[in-house]
């Protein structure tokens, strides 16, 4: 044993499933004492809140969660924050610690950011993770550096949703992700089912993560956060329909008749769940381009003044910020 603080940073773009995935592991590993960092991309972060809900154990075992919000943690925008996120991991000192990081983050910057700031002495990266989502990763991978970069950093391929597409678009997917990593295993599976039996092996060697990343704050996208009270589920869908081509990304929990919904796209559509009250703020975080923004906001005031006949007020906050 090295005595050091093990990593799994979990990688993938916007929508891939990382959440879920991170549910699966922590099922993975009981009776052990789990941290699990987690960068969100919006201004209000959503995923600790799914993590919680999902796994009460997680506070009751005494696991602990340290999110960071409001952009990506290998962006020179967050770096601040991200490294008292580890000190605090090692003060702490779980026996493995999870990263989930945002949908846009490049991560290959991991080992540098340990090596640059004295930190690879307490922590060793033990695994990268990328999943791919099959059902936009073709659309986008020549769009964005970002998907490329995830999947070269990668010491293990996640393809997740394989329900979601054809077996011809599925292994046209793989084909285009072995071009960018020939020797990365690869597993393909739905709704986060993976064999994760791989993390416990000591004998494959994680690829060093240690170019500079991607992010920087003239690459980010623009992220608002739109708040309100609607009518009905019918009137929410209405608008999130009028938007779908506009954004990268989409969540948030929202406040309808008979309870909170937590919301989020799928890549072919949304979903709109009952979720629990859990304090946080009513409201949808959307990721978008930033030639998009205005087009997103002019159809929230359309929503809010016209059309859809809002309930009390609603309004949009946000900027250009890696989310």
């Amino acid at each position: 044993m090295s005595g050091k603080i093990d990593i799994v940073l979990l990688a993938g773009f916007l929508g891939a499933g990382k959440t879920t995935v991170l549910n699966e592991l922590i099922r993975q590993f009981p009776g052990i004492k789990l941290g699990m960092l987690v960068n969100d991309f919006g201004e209000v972060p959503v995923d600790g809140s799914l993590l919680k809900s999902e796994n009460p154990e997680i506070l009751e075992e005494g696991h602990k969660i340290y999110e960071i919000g409001n952009g990506s943690i290998f962006c020179s925008c967050l770096k601040a924050p991200f490294l008292y996120g580890l000190q605090y991991f090692e003060k702490e000192k779980p026996e493995l610690l999870f990263i989930e990081a945002s949908g846009l983050s490049d991560p290959s910057s991991m080992d540098k950011i340990l090596k640059e700031h004295g930190l690879e002495g307490a922590f060793r990266v033990k695994r990268v993770l990328t999943l791919v989502d099959p059902v936009r990763y073709v659309q986008l991978v020549h769009v964005l550096d970002v998907i490329s970069r995830q999947i070269m950093a990668a010491d293990n391929l996640l393809i997740n949703k394989a329900d979601l597409v054809t077996d011809e678009e599925l292994k046209k997917v793989e084909e285009m992700v072995r071009e960018l990593n020939r020797e990365v295993p690869i597993q393909k599976g739905s709704f986060g089912q993976f064999d994760y039996s791989f993390l416990r092996e000591e004998d494959r060697m994680h690829r060093m993560a240690d170019r500079e990343s991607c992010n920087t704050p003239d690459t980010r996208p623009a992220s608002l956060f739109l708040e309100g009270s609607l009518l009905n589920e019918k009137v929410l869908l209405d608008f999130l329909n009028s938007i779908k081509d506009e954004v990268y990304r989409l969540k948030g929990f929202w406040e309808l008749e008979g309870g909170m919904r937590y919301v989020s796209d799928t890549g072919r559509g949304f979903s709109i769940t009952p979720a629990e009250k859990s304090g946080i703020r009513s409201g949808l975080t959307v990721l978008c381009p930033p030639a998009n923004a205005e087009t997103v906001q002019a159809a929230w005031q359309r929503f809010r003044e016209d059309k859809f006949r809002m309930v009390g007020g609603g309004g949009i906050s946000g900027g250009l910020g890696l989310r």
